[in-house]
């Protein structure tokens, strides 16, 4: 409904215009002398306004002057009205940014005409300033698109650029990751907001957009079929209207751009949409950008677990359990912390390996490398020292609480059975050191000592824990 504002002090001639317009579908509001309806135009923001020439306080040609000087979302026509004898009054206020005079006493067919004409050429003038905003944004995307090789700079940029076009009251870059699930990459909402995980069961419009591959436009969301399942979820969105464009690449869902506004009489325009369509096509790279950048860590975050696990039973390797003992050792030596450490060897592992095969013997050694690790606490690091032999380094633990905590897994080990060995049982034999030791000066020498009293627990027939005693 355009909204006309009447600046009259004729109350007559004001009611009069008031009246006509109003009948014909016009949101109206008057004003009474010059002031009044300069601030009228300022707060409530017409699409037109009737000035009346002579007025109290403050006549047309410096209203109209008023009017045009101000910082308004978009410009207003002003139409004079006036008697025949005014013509230089008239041309004044034309020269002052007024649009079209009618001469009074008003016509209600010329006035209605009149006010139509104008309004055509206020939307027009408001296409232009729209084409031109969505220009700008289009630009400004581009423009960080190709500056920046930042990717959630970009993607920020890009959310609150259409945000702030569209009206929306969330606008967000949703990633697709492996066709199921969802990540908000950015939000305008929360520029904190990264890589947060959305359950895509509570979005069946991001799931119907993966499917067709074409953008969703909702206008009543909350009433829509499509969103039934999750009703409960979005009761609180009344006149909330919804867009979902799609990034593509190569058939598949890159992402979405995901929007949703609050608009009572209608949904997203189909300038909009389209506007969008382009701000989701220029934002592809940048996403793509991000798939890569996810792809490139995750594979990262692989070499580096590669580069310190052992690769048949996941353990931490011989070199990382060096590393980890050397730092531990030096920890307890600066608090005066307790520190111990497990050597481990299964027992008869080469019959196994000669009687069985090397298959079954690695299956052997992948059972006792998990059990050893469900047995122990998470402050404690298991690896595998080399072949059948297992270590375990055991922070702010004494050399009694180590050896209890051997023989435990002692115990768990011997009650397991490994398919492929019959009925044969798994056992293992332990050492264990602990410093503080007055012998211990170093965590080379933990190694050492907790291997020769691993050897003394073999000569004493295996299965069992020994202590190294200085």
């Amino acid at each position: 409904m355009k909204k006309v504002l009447i600046i009259d002090d004729d109350n007559l001639t004001g009611a009069m215009v008031e009246t006509i317009l109003r009948a014909h579908a016009y949101q109206t509001r008057r004003a009474h002398d010059g002031p009044g309806g300069v601030e009228a135009a300022r707060q409530w923001q017409p699409d037109l306004v009737l000035l009346d020439i002579v007025m109290p306080g403050m006549e047309g040609p410096k209203v109209c002057e008023a009017i045009r000087g101000m910082k308004l979302p978009s410009r207003p026509s002003i139409v004079i009205t006036s008697s025949r004898g005014e013509k230089k009054i008239i041309v004044d206020a034309l020269l002052r940014g007024a649009d079209d005079f009618i001469v009074k006493p008003v016509d209600e067919v010329e006035l209605l005409a009149r006010i139509k004409a104008q309004l055509r050429i206020v939307d027009f003038f408001r296409e232009i300033e729209e084409n031109n905003r969505n220009l700008e944004t289009i630009l400004a995307v581009t423009e960080a698109v190709s500056g920046t090789l930042d990717t959630m700079e970009i993607l920020g940029i890009i959310v609150k650029k259409v945000a702030g076009i569209v009206g929306a009251v969330r606008c967000s870059i949703v990633l697709i990751r492996d066709g199921r699930e969802g990540y908000v990459l950015a939000s305008h909402e929360d520029p904190n907001v990264r890589n947060l995980k959305i359950d895509l069961a509570r979005y069946p419009e991001i799931r119907e957009v993966m499917r067709t591959k074409t953008h969703l436009a909702l206008d009543d969301m909350i009433n829509h079929p499509l969103m039934s399942g999750v009703k409960e979820f979005i009761k609180d969105l009344d006149y909330m209207s919804l867009l979902v464009i799609p990034i593509v690449f190569n058939e598949e869902v890159l992402g979405t751009l995901f929007l949703r506004a609050r608009r009572r009489e209608s949904g997203f325009t189909k300038k909009e949409i389209n506007f969008c369509q382009i701000i989701a096509n220029a934002s592809y790279q940048a996403l793509k950008n991000a798939r890569l950048f996810e792809h490139v860590a995750r594979e990262k975050d692989r070499l580096s677990e590669i580069a310190v696990r052992d690769p048949l039973t996941s353990l931490y390797n011989h070199n990382f359990f060096y590393t980890r003992l050397e730092e531990e050792f030096e920890r307890a030596m600066r608090y005066g912390s307790p520190l111990s450490l497990i050597m481990m060897d299964v027992d008869d592992f080469k019959r196994i390996n000669d009687t069985y095969g090397h298959r079954t013997g690695d299956t052997v050694l992948k059972d006792v490398a998990s059990l050893i690790q469900r047995s122990v606490r998470k402050s404690d690091i298991v690896a595998r020292y080399g072949g059948e032999e297992f270590a375990v380094i055991l922070p702010q633990t004494s050399l009694d609480g180590a050896v209890e905590e051997a023989d435990r897994i002692r115990k768990v080990v011997s009650g397991h059975g490994c398919s492929g060995l019959k009925e044969e049982k798994i056992a293992v034999s332990s050492g264990v050191s602990s410093y503080p030791d007055k012998t211990v000066t170093n965590a080379g020498m933990l190694v050492n000592f907790a291997d020769r009293a691993l050897y003394e627990a073999k000569k004493s027939g295996k299965n069992c824990v020994k202590r190294y005693i200085a």
